[in-house]
């Protein structure tokens, strides 16, 4: 009995299937008629499906995979993986450090969405769909990134990992997505570099001028003609005196008086803007009055009309002369508020580095909504949380340093990664990549704030470059045997094949209105104010690679030390304070296993050079080094004489890793001294107030600023300089005081 009932169960089950099989076979036709299909044994083998009927079965094959306990567990798990590190990947990218790896945001999201599919799969083909979960089981969906039985909790968070990923392409092409960089978009008028009798201005104009036919008179009251398509330098720079902003009428009617018509538009040097510069062009004011007020615009040749850039006159207060710094000693030092602009021997500057747009991300100013916010009044001031293109540190510089309608500091320095063409993407070695972020920066409404009042000059690092680059190959500069060794050495070549036009593009929105090189071709620079010296040097135009293994390990180069040790000895006994300026740190503090180039990329990676320069500044007095590169503050002292001050970034990420450490120096014990170190912040700029009018008792004042608060004070006391008095100033003391016209306007 049970074997002719279970034959039955099979015969009945075989029947079955056959009239299934033939119901499948019959198709329904128009007529209410069917149609015999070929079946897969009369095709002589397995019939290919259709698109359709492949579409039809994937939902029915997920679930079926689903099902299966491992596998669905598999799904699920790397679904919350997927998940969590790309949640995390993106908040990092846009808030704490925008490096290489988050393009991997990429590729963790492409996980994520497949696994999210296969699971919404499941679901459509069980038709069933579970009512809204729990509070508890909803919050660990979200916080896992799981997918539950609710295709709707699944479908928001679906759309809350594409929103995080548009946030994050939005940061990561942020550069080339504003139309800032565009060669027809950017115009600016600014200030370079400073002296008591000269003054460099820097423009960008690109096409100040149609096209022009005819014939057009090369110079005013030149009487030459020439073809208006061939005029080569098509505006000028016309300048005058200018009173003080805050100048009563009576003072300023002093001021006009000084010079011969002084309110009478003087012509100037005439700008020539080219493609081949990016449109941009300096030009140098000579034979002015020392800590004389002027202003100057813009004029077109051809007419003598002004050029609608500067809309309004560019003014500056060029440096006292140093030559009075002699006599101004004998005033007493009180600290004042207020610094004077004649006084060679007070003045104020600060030094920064390191500055990207639009870091720490904002989610306000993404495009898709910031106008929204705009129109709604959030965010839309100067500096704004809407704004695009922000630099958040020089808005709080700016806040800052120009109050009452008065710059607060005479300069500054900038120290290097002006741009960061490697971060988080490079796009290619040639110049129009470079100039592209170039244009961007300075297309910044943050950045017009502090440049448009304040001049600023400055020194490259290795961000405008490549990261960690070394431009004097892997030998000295003269022809070394060892050159070839190291070579093979290395596999890499250096240096990198973007920095002639990585250096070019600098030396157009930035180089060029630095004060003179040194050496012609070179960018290492020196200047003074008062009785204060400056030497900018190139930490990486012409050092070697970390990992040359000849004897000539240099950061500096052969020249550039020669230059630096003439100056030294130059300014030794003439200059109260001498600042050296680096744009990587001069100390080894930085270090350790979990630091990734402290070791390679500083001076400590050419010990032997640096040892020999500290030799040599033990003996100077008041030498003080300005650095930065780090993203981090630090000020450290050298051998009880020398005391470094290296600050960063003004708007990039801190590194949340401390890397700093007394132990990890390599000097003799008691050489090398951390006096303060201040990791934490995104904005960080130092100021520095130099008062050197009490012969006996000079000091510098160094104030630290983090995101906008005063984080640390330091008072730098100097030494004593002997030195004979100046002619020019022993002749003013005396008859000044004889004649009773000490409160002289130059001499005040």
């Amino acid at each position: 009995m049970g074997a002719k009932h279970k034959g039955r169960t099979y015969a009945d089950a075989a029947k079955k299937h056959a009239n299934s099989q033939n119901d499948k076979a019959r198709t329904p036709k128009k007529d209410g008629s069917t149609k015999p299909v070929q079946s897969d044994a009369s095709a002589g083998g397995d019939a290919l499906q259709t698109p359709s009927d492949l579409k039809r079965d994937l939902p029915h094959d997920a679930a079926h995979l689903l099902r299966e306990p491992r596998l669905g567990q598999v799904v699920l798990t790397l679904q919350v993986i997927s998940s969590i590190l790309f949640r995390v990947l993106v908040f990092v990218f846009l808030r704490i450090i925008p490096g290489h790896l988050g393009f991997y945001a990429l590729h963790l999201y492409a996980a994520y969405l497949v696994s999210w599919g296969l699971y919404e799969l499941s679901l459509r083909a069980r038709h069933h769909e579970a009512p809204r979960p729990c509070t508890k089981t909803l919050f660990a969906s979200l916080v896992l990134g799981r997918s539950t039985r609710n295709r709707r909790v699944n479908l928001a968070q679906l759309a809350i990992h594409t929103l995080l990923l548009v946030l994050f392409l939005d940061s990561y092409f942020s550069p080339y997505m504003f139309p800032s960089y565009r060669e027809a978009h950017l115009r600016f008028a600014r200030m370079g570099a400073l002296s008591p009798t000269s003054a460099k201005l820097h423009v960008r104009y690109p096409h100040p001028l149609p096209v022009l036919d005819g014939l057009w008179e090369s110079d005013i009251d030149s009487g030459v003609l020439q073809d208006a398509a061939q005029l080569e330098a098509p505006v000028r720079v016309v300048w005058r005196a200018a009173p003080e902003a805050d100048a009563s009428p009576a003072e300023a009617l002093r001021a006009s008086s000084a010079l011969r018509n002084a309110r009478r538009w003087e012509r100037g040097p005439l700008l020539h803007l080219t493609a081949d510069t990016d449109w941009t062009a300096t030009a140098t004011l000579e034979d002015l009055w020392p800590a004389t007020r002027y202003e100057w615009r813009l004029a077109f040749v051809h007419n003598n009309t002004f050029a609608p850039l500067p809309e309004r006159p560019v003014s500056f207060v060029t440096w006292p002369d140093p030559r009075l710094s002699s006599y101004l000693k004998t005033k007493p030092s009180e600290r004042t508020a207020q610094v004077p602009l004649d006084n060679p021997n007070h003045f104020r500057f600060a030094t920064t580095s390191c500055i990207k747009p639009d870091f720490p991300y904002n989610p306000a100013q993404f495009w898709g909504w910031n106008w929204l916010l705009k129109l709604l009044g959030i965010g839309d001031e100067v500096g704004g949380i809407a704004q695009r293109n922000r630099i958040r540190g020089f808005d709080l510089m700016a806040d800052r340093l120009l109050q009452n309608g008065r710059a607060g500091i005479r300069f500054l320095l900038e120290l290097g990664d002006l741009i960061y063409a490697d971060v988080p993407r490079y796009e290619g070695p040639s110049i129009s990549s470079y100039r592209k972020l170039y244009r961007n920066l300075f297309a910044s409404k943050s950045f017009q704030r502090v440049f448009s009042r304040i001049p600023v000059i400055g020194m490259y690092d290795d961000h405008e470059i490549v990261n960690n680059w070394s431009g004097g190959g892997y030998g000295a500069e003269d022809a070394s045997p060892d050159k070839n060794v190291a070579r093979a050495y290395e596999q890499h070549p250096s240096p990198p094949p973007g920095l002639p036009a990585g250096l070019q593009a600098w030396s157009e929105y930035m180089g060029n209105a630095n004060p003179a090189a040194v050496h012609e071709g070179e960018h290492y620079f020196t200047f003074n104010y008062g009785d204060t010296a400056f030497f900018v040097m190139d930490t990486r135009k012409h050092r070697v690679h970390p990992s040359y293994p000849g004897e000539e390990r240099t950061t500096l180069g052969v020249q550039q030390r020669a230059a630096l040790l003439t100056w030294l000895s130059e300014v030794n006994h003439t200059a109260t304070f001498k600042f050296l300026v680096s744009s990587v740190p001069f100390t080894s503090l930085w270090g350790g296993p979990l630091d990734l180039d402290g070791r390679k990329d500083g001076w400590s990676a050419y010990p032997e050079e640096r040892a020999a320069l500290l030799d040599v500044l033990q003996y100077v007095p008041n030498v003080i080094i300005l650095s930065g590169d780090r993203h981090e503050f630090a000020s450290v002292s050298f051998r009880d004489s020398v005391v470094e001050f290296s600050t960063s970034p003004l708007s990039m990420f801190y590194i949340p890793i401390r890397t700093l450490a007394q132990e990890h120096s390599i000097d003799p014990p008691g050489e090398e001294l951390l006096l303060k170190y201040l990791p934490d912040g995104n904005h960080k700029w130092t100021e520095f107030e130099v008062d050197t009018r009490s012969p006996l008792e000079p000091a510098v004042h160094a104030t630290v600023m983090i995101d906008g608060k005063e984080a640390w004070r330091l008072t730098v006391m100097g030494r004593p300089i002997r030195r004979s008095q100046g002619a020019l100033g022993s002749l003013a003391k005396s008859l000044m005081e004889l004649l009773g016209f000490r409160n002289l306007r130059w001499f005040d």
